[in-house]
């Protein structure tokens, strides 16, 4: 099979001039958000260098939590006891790998607000306090950050132009009082209110990962119907104890969107459709710039309005100094690519 592809890509296009996508939802809620930021962030893979030293606190603390939520749910999945000391042993492991302490002086005002490191056990002891007894008793852990679809496990469609497989790696996959299966996703937000749930639907990641769960279960020999996804939020601010207007917010919620197949035949359809522009933009070059999203990417500045917001003739100055090309994005290594790295 040839491809143009680079040596790990999301696409490869076929001899009889069909893409081959292997499409997530981070890479569609790119191109949704801007085709431009899209095709410099996941075509040309280009990064702020001043990224690759510190994080910006909201995904750093994002990237904290997923680590010590993956060894909290780890040990849960091997049987094995969580206690006090497994839970500061998890936040300092955590923090430690994601270089917090680099991140916290690059930002020390809101690092301050969520307590520095203290804040960070005190999150963990009390998702602790508020979970582990609940998911112990009704949660038997399936797999944790289990990555699927690079070797093309879950089909979604074909058309003229494009053929889709899609690919994830879920936070969980979890089996319920042994009678009903579903992923779950981890995530955290700025703080917890009334709309917080109602987030999740429509969505282009939960979806994906109901459909992926129950293909993959059903190639495993499993009769699972599975219709829904519990979406595990944290709140990254702790809610005061004494409120000024309404009740004490909580910090852990949960969301649970279902999907029913209409639902399901529907996303497929939009995953396609989004893939066929893919493919016609990598063709033609034709990438389409959505000014009204350049001071808000994922709620901040959009990485590249430095460069954009110079004269055409400059770009290519300012994206040399200010960025450097990174691995492409790659959802999950496979078994033979991780023994090769050990």
């Amino acid at each position: 099979m040839s491809t143009e592809a680079k040596p790990f890509s999301f696409y490869e296009v076929l001899p009889n001039g069909k893409t081959v996508f292997f499409i997530d939802a981070t890479l569609l809620k790119n191109l949704s958000l801007c085709e431009r930021y899209f095709y410099l962030h996941n075509v040309e893979n280009k990064r702020p260098k001043s990224h690759l030293k510190v994080k910006p606190f909201p995904m750093a603390i994002g990237a904290w939590w997923s680590d010590v939520m993956e060894l909290f749910y780890n040990y849960m999945r091997d049987r094995r006891v969580i206690n006090l000391q497994d839970i500061q042993q998890f936040a300092l492991t955590a923090w430690a790998k994601n270089n917090l302490d680099d991140c916290m002086l690059a930002d020390p005002d809101r690092f301050a607000q969520f307590g520095d490191i203290a804040g960070s056990v005190l999150m963990l002891h009390d998702y602790f306090a508020s979970q582990y007894q609940i998911d112990d008793k009704n949660w038997q852990i399936i797999g944790v950050e289990e990555g699927f679809g690079l070797n093309k496990e879950v089909f979604i469609g074909e058309s003229n132009e494009v053929v889709v497989y899609w690919v994830g790696r879920p936070d969980l996959v979890v089996l319920e009082n042994r009678e009903r299966l579903f992923p779950v996703d981890h995530k955290t937000v700025s703080r917890i209110d009334g709309s917080t749930t109602g987030r999740y639907k429509p969505s282009t990641q939960m979806p994906g990962y109901v459909y992926s769960t129950e293909v993959i279960a059903k190639s495993l020999g499993y009769s699972y119907k599975v219709d829904r996804c519990v979406v595990n939020i944290c709140s990254r601010s702790r809610p005061s104890d004494n409120p000024k207007k309404g009740p004490k917010r909580p910090r852990f919620v949960r969301a649970y969107p279902t999907f029913n197949k209409d639902e399901i035949e529907e996303w497929k359809r939009g995953v396609i459709t989004k893939c066929e522009r893919i493919a016609h933009c990598l063709k033609y070059n034709d990438w389409l710039w959505a000014e009204t999203s350049c001071d808000n990417i994922y709620m901040r500045q959009c990485d590249f309005k430095k460069m954009d917001s110079s004269v055409p003739n400059a770009r290519d100055i300012v994206l040399a100094a200010d960025f450097t090309t990174v691995e492409p994005w790659k959802p999950y290594q496979l078994i033979k690519e991780k023994e090769a790295d050990d």
